[in-house]
């Protein structure tokens, strides 16, 4: 190609990057974790190939910059979704916590990298060990994500729960008067915490955890099989950040389409068909 032909090319790119607003882009972020499309080469063929007249401004964008566009417009994502989540949420004084590893390289990827990847450690998961990140969550009665936070997969479970009652906005003193976890929270100091605050913390072993507490347990499981929350692409700390954000925004709007709908909003998986 010569020189003359890139800048061209590269000025279309420029341009149709510009075409699209910052409303379109958070769309298109969303949309491609609903679709389940980890690549953003393969989901920009995509949407250009079947739904350019939806968005015109797809046709010739380059992934590098759509992705720019998104860790940009990052901020936002939070914001949006929960703005669903007063309507979303089911029993607002029962809430769970729980927490999931989610490996970022493997073994053999971490000695050959100098410096691994940052904000991941060593975790040990049965018999195996996991090098990556925990993502900590506490939801809803009827699996809604109500507040998140992602530490290194050795970050102890207990010393999470507060900031993310904080997260949730707890501390208005209008939802939360239990919290179920298993017994990685168990905790004599945080049980007296959180009582004064009003809140009973009830910790379980898997034989005697009750049906309540497994609804989180579905959370993580839509999450990782619809959204590929295990499978990420992320090579930065930053990316992988971005992607678990625009996974959980998409989840809380797919359940909230389904409601829409008149269908159970638990089957995201239904929304293409």
């Amino acid at each position: 190609m010569t020189p003359t032909g890139f800048s061209t090319l590269k000025g279309r790119r420029y341009e149709s990057l510009k075409r699209l607003s910052d409303s379109e882009v958070i769309t298109l972020a969303l949309f491609q974790q609903l679709r389940g499309v980890e690549s953003e080469r393969s989901f920009l063929r995509d949407c250009e190939r079947f739904f350019s007249h939806l968005f015109p401004g797809v046709v010739g964008l380059h992934p590098s910059s759509f992705h720019r566009r998104v860790r940009k417009l990052r901020r936002f994502l939070e914001p949006l979704r929960r703005a669903l989540l007063e309507e979303l949420v089911g029993d607002p004084e029962t809430l769970i916590v729980d927490s999931t590893l989610l490996s970022v390289l493997h073994p053999r990827q971490v000695k050959q990298s100098a410096a691994g990847f940052e904000g991941a450690g060593w975790s040990r998961w049965g018999s195996f060990c996991v090098y990556g990140v925990k993502l900590h969550l506490v939801c809803s009665t009827n699996r809604v994500p109500i507040s998140y936070e992602m530490t290194a997969a050795n970050e102890a479970d207990v010393l999470l729960v507060e900031e993310l009652l904080a997260g949730a906005a707890l501390e208005e003193g209008e939802v939360a008067r239990r919290l179920f976890g298993d017994l990685a929270y168990e905790s004599g100091a945080l049980r007296r915490r959180l009582a004064e605050s009003g809140i009973l913390l009830s910790t379980e072993g898997a034989s005697r955890r009750p049906a309540t507490r497994q609804q989180i347990e579905v959370c993580f499981a839509h999450l990782k099989g619809a959204f590929g929350l295990g499978e990420t692409l992320a090579k930065t700390l930053v990316g992988l950040a971005i992607r678990i954000a625009a996974k959980v925004t998409a989840y809380t709007y797919g359940l909230y389409v389904n409601r829409l709908l008149g269908r159970p909003q638990g089957r995201i998986k239904e929304l293409w068909a």
